[in-house]
């Protein structure tokens, strides 16, 4: 049998050739559908072998150049928050790390499997709320995510009336939280009774999501740290998903008072000296007593509530109707206040 010619080698050799061309050049040659259909097949096959920025579509479709301005001003936001200065130092770091993946993601380099997704333990009032939307917003100008809006849920915006209509209400949740955040107050409650099947539906659905749609929504739970801890450690699914916690301090009694300074500044209304210190001992006071921990900023903002009630009524008394007046708070405006928030604090309890 002889061997074949140069030429014949040559002829059967110079497709496969020209394919190659074609490759290296960015000219790749229509396929067949059978060609396709193998090519999709081995698309959707999972395999820890192919690199995250090589799986990402986002990565590879949706490259978006970091916006300065609008990270700055989020940046600036965080450092106009009140206290909480290990959640500050928490979050600017989680941003250094953002901007580092998202340079990674616009040179289309291999990408860490570290998620964005968050635990924010704390007691209520303490700013995790903000601290939410204002990740979102700076994942949104580092390119991470696409809106970077908050939809905020608790548990009654997760369970069904019934098994199986609550996946389809955690997945409607992740559909609005598309490109954005999404929070879940109290998230802790959703495994607080081990016999409640829609609880644990909803946290099946969530891990799921969570995986799913990890470049696309990012996860943020709260809730007290006790709680958030137990949470968290109920479910493997949960542990490998939320490798983040971020937690929130109570404030002190100089914060609660540069709260209270700051709501009144945003409301338009100017504070004589009589009021600020009557503020400053009432602060002093029911911080001393352990008594703000559970409420923190959103206790100032009840007795503020109940201040500009007070003005009202003692302006209407008065006849009032100077412009300085309307927007004035007296020392006597801060009468029967500490009384009414111990009252509120007892019910509470």
């Amino acid at each position: 049998m002889t061997s074949p010619s140069d030429q014949f080698k040559r002829r059967l050799i110079a497709p496969i050739d020209a394919l190659f061309k074609d490759a290296l050049d960015g000219h790749a040659p229509a396929l067949t559908s059978a060609g396709q259909s193998q090519i999709a097949a081995i698309s959707e096959a999972p395999s820890s072998a192919t690199p995250l920025h090589k799986r990402s579509k986002k990565a590879t479709s949706e490259l978006q150049k970091v916006d300065e301005v609008a990270l700055k001003e989020a940046l600036y936001a965080v450092n106009g928050l009140i206290g909480l200065k290990s959640a500050k130092y928490s979050l600017r770091r989680l941003a250094n790390f953002a901007r580092i993946e998202a340079e990674r993601r616009r040179l289309r380099l291999p990408q860490s499997s570290i998620g964005f997704h968050c635990v924010f333990s704390g007691s209520p009032g303490t700013g995790k709320t903000s601290f939410a939307r204002l990740l979102a917003r700076i994942l949104n100008a580092l390119g991470i995510l696409q809106s970077g809006h908050t939809v905020e849920v608790d548990k009654s915006g997760l369970i069904g009336e019934y098994l199986g209509q609550t996946p389809l209400k955690v997945e409607a949740a992740f559909d609005r939280a598309d490109g954005g955040v999404l929070f879940i107050d109290e998230a802790y409650s959703l495994s607080r009774d081990t016999e409640d099947l829609y609880g644990q539906e909803a946290i099946d659905m969530i891990v799921k999501l969570m995986e799913d749609r990890r470049d696309r929504v990012v996860v943020v739970v709260a809730g007290y740290q006790k709680e958030m801890r137990q949470f968290i450690q109920s479910n493997p699914g949960l542990r490998s998903r939320f490798n983040r916690t971020i937690h929130f301090d109570d404030f002190e009694a100089t914060e609660l008072l540069a709260i209270q300074k700051q709501m009144i500044r945003a409301c338009g209304f100017d504070a004589s000296d009589g009021f600020i210190l009557r503020a400053e001992l009432l602060w002093q006071q029911l911080h001393s007593e352990n008594l703000t921990g559970d409420a923190n900023a959103r206790m100032v903002r009840s007795a503020l509530e109940l201040c500009l009630e007070n003005q009202a009524t003692r302006l209407v008394q008065a006849n009032a109707k100077e412009a300085y007046q309307l927007c004035e708070l007296l020392p006597q405006d801060m009468d029967g206040i500490e009384n009414q928030l111990r009252k509120d604090f007892s019910e509470l309890k």
